[in-house]
């Protein structure tokens, strides 16, 4: 949870996610792993529908991207019997 101009801003179900590297982001889906507080679905048609992940707002302030607003964030991939691996990404303003 962070607080961003009085307003407390943290990832929920719903709230969209891009990370960095990724051509496309998704919206955080429920999880039920108690080691993972989100799963976020790939757009793949493979094997694996989506990845275990905790999200944290690492930002301060709200960014201006293409038309919309965004904060950085850190994305934790859970491991499953491995280390977790980590990336940084956006999280999309909702309600603006």
């Amino acid at each position: 949870m962070a607080v961003i101009y009085d307003e407390t801003v943290e990832p929920k179900i719903g709230s969209f996610i891009k990370p960095d590297g990724w051509a496309l982001g998704s919206k955080l889906e429920a999880s039920d792993w108690d080691a993972a507080a989100f799963r976020i679905p790939l757009n793949s048609a493979g094997p694996i529908t989506s990845l275990a992940v905790n999200v944290i707002v690492t930002g301060r302030t709200w960014q201006r991207r293409n038309a919309s607003y965004y904060v950085r964030v850190r994305i934790e991939f859970v491991g499953d019997g491995e280390p977790s691996t980590f990336t940084t990404g956006w999280m999309h303003r909702e309600g603006w």
